[in-house]
């Protein structure tokens, strides 16, 4: 008999309900890395904790553009965009932000930089590369520059010894270094074996599954999954789950170290519905991260203001 059970993310929000079992075309997978039944691994406690940051980024399109007066219109877009690291326990707790701010064409088209004035200094929109053909493609481009500065991040971050680093989403392209990709939204499960989804669906928090490893045309990665809080009675049943990623550059005993401190020690980060609709996977590092992350890029109203004002000296047009 089936029972039904509620999502507790709020319908707004992407959620594992939504999650494709397998790993499509796209991608090969290889279950049997650590062992051929899959069972919930408990992790023994970890002593004495490693040198912990977590990195994030945050972006925003400040306003569409549309570069007009010499044949077709070329669509645009002013973006700021920030990344840093959250190190809990240490001083600074907050490090190595920093804030990038771009105005974007689309067709390859190369704009001026745009400065805004304030009454406490200048902001300067440079000009980034976008070769794409439609507004759209002026997103993606965007998302590369804030994954371009996460991995900024994570590498100042090896530089200065942090034992381990947990970079919110998908592994960011640095290939040496104790690097995490936590992955909290689950879009893919990349299992479809009943005793793999069956183990799953049993792990509590503290615990994880087995590794197993991802196979793409161009990368390949050890992942497992983590539980980070026990379903409430009425929850999904993987609804406390993350997935995370680890470069399969790293020897395999490397990664199940690491694969047991995640699963032993971030549950203690994990977010609560009370503070954080993502809850329990949007850890409490990162949300703390991110509202500062989105305070350093400047109230967006006042933005917009001064973008109108500068525009407006620029009348009757303004010429990229």
């Amino acid at each position: 008999m089936r029972l039904l059970k509620i999502d507790p993310r709020p319908p707004s929000y992407d959620s594992v309900a939504e999650a494709a079992l397998d790993a499509g075309s796209n991608a090969t997978i290889v279950d049997s890395v650590e062992m051929q039944d899959w069972h919930p691994i408990a992790p023994p406690p970890v002593v004495g904790a490693p040198k912990l940051a977590f990195v994030d980024g945050v972006q925003r399109l400040e306003v569409r553009v549309s570069a007009e007066g010499d044949g077709w219109p070329i669509p645009g877009a002013l973006v700021s965009y920030a990344a840093g690291a959250a190190c809990p326990g240490r001083e600074p707790p907050v490090r190595h932000v920093n804030v990038q701010r771009r105005v974007i064409l689309a067709k390859g088209v190369q704009p001026s930089s745009i400065t805004l004035s304030a009454r406490n200094g200048e902001l300067d929109y440079l000009p980034a590369h976008n070769a794409g053909e439609d507004f759209e493609s002026l997103g993606r481009t965007l998302n590369d520059l804030r994954a371009n500065l996460e991995a900024e991040v994570v590498r100042a971050l090896i530089v200065e010894g942090m034992e381990l680093i947990i970079a919110d989403g998908r592994l960011p392209d640095v290939r040496h270094g104790p690097v995490v990709g936590l992955i909290k939204t689950l879009h893919d499960l990349y299992v479809s074996k009943p005793e793999q989804v069956d183990c799953l669906m049993r792990l509590r928090a503290g615990e994880r599954s087995p590794l197993f490893l991802i196979q793409r045309a161009r990368t390949t990665y050890y992942s497992w999954f983590i539980c980070l809080r026990d379903p409430g009675p009425l929850d999904l049943a993987l609804s406390g789950l993350a997935r995370l990623e680890m470069d399969d550059a790293k020897s395999k005993d490397e990664v199940l170290r690491v694969a047991d401190i995640t699963a032993s020690i971030l549950p203690a980060y994990a977010s609560t519905a009370a503070r954080d609709d993502r809850a329990p996977q949007n850890l409490l590092p990162v949300g703390q991260l991110e509202r500062e992350l989105r305070h350093r890029l400047g109230d967006p109203e006042l933005l917009k203001r001064l973008m109108v004002q500068t525009f407006a000296k620029e009348s009757p047009g303004w010429n990229p």
